[in-house]
């Protein structure tokens, strides 16, 4: 499990700028739990450019460096808490990219040894690492194809396929693209894992273990921002479940669409998985 941080701003910001260096303290604090890595990535004139490690972003100079610099107007950070089975190292840190998009998950696909069902065979042979994460940008960018350029139909295919294949018990990311900001907000409540998320203290009531897979954003006149929870979020919305927010890189326009109302039957899609 991970914490994801996503944002679409009218000019070059900074995160420290668009939360505050409060709020920026509050969610690079995170990483005392969410510790096997940290990435960014961020588009100006150009990109996606993208800088990660496998170590905990609170003890990593460049983090707090390219975390205090106006980078790009489109950006996401992560932090990385590995599925126990998926290996640390640079190649499994996030963002990952795909041509012009960059993605980052939060969540685990089981089971491991059916990985490698995900994807066909020429798509299994593009991934540089080793986790389900990769491998969920990747069906996207398959589903994507065969959509021929509808990015929501992509992922609301993806999601359907992987959440009847797989026990997921979360499907959370942000997707960059040139010109839009996806947030992806799906999660099964009946897997939460409530007893590793009190061992790391990172919830202690029902409300807070019920709340960890939960996305929020805020939307000013100059930027919308959408991140996971565990920080203060005083006035975000929070995004309903099985749902995405797409933002419009040039005008900031916002849009929630419900995956349920766009995904075709799941069983179609559960053969087309394996084909």
């Amino acid at each position: 499990m991970c914490r994801l941080l996503g944002y679409c701003a009218r000019r070059s910001a900074s995160a420290a700028g668009l939360l505050t260096g409060e709020g920026l303290s509050a969610f690079t604090a995170l990483s005392a739990y969410h510790c096997d890595g940290w990435g960014m990535a961020w588009y100006d004139t150009g990109g996606p450019h993208i800088s990660k490690s496998p170590r905990r972003a609170a003890a990593e100079p460049d983090y707090h460096r390219l975390a205090g610099q106006a980078l790009g107007d489109l950006g996401l950070v992560h932090l990385r808490w590995a599925t126990p089975g998926l290996g640390l190292g640079y190649d499994n840190c996030h963002p990952f990219r795909y041509g012009p998009y960059a993605f980052a998950h939060n969540g685990a696909i089981h089971p491991q040894d059916r990985l490698g069902e995900m994807l066909p065979a020429d798509w299994e042979r593009r991934l540089a690492g080793t986790t389900d994460s990769e491998r969920y940008l990747l069906h996207i960018m398959w589903r994507l194809a065969e959509r021929r350029g509808d990015m929501i139909a992509a992922v609301a295919d993806t999601v359907a396929g992987i959440a009847a294949s797989y026990a997921v018990n979360s499907l959370n990311a942000v997707l960059l693209a040139p010109s839009r900001m996806y947030v992806i907000a799906w999660h099964d409540p009946a897997r939460i894992p409530a007893v590793e998320l009190r061992k790391r203290g990172l919830g202690s009531t029902p409300e807070e273990i019920a709340g960890y897979f939960h996305l929020a954003y805020r939307a000013t006149g100059d930027a919308v921002v959408a991140a996971s929870s565990g920080w203060p979020q005083p006035g975000w919305t929070v995004l309903p479940n099985a749902s995405v927010l797409t933002v419009d890189r040039v005008t900031l326009e916002t849009s929630v669409v419900s995956l349920d109302l766009v995904s075709p039957a799941r069983e179609a899609l559960s053969a087309g998985a394996t084909a």
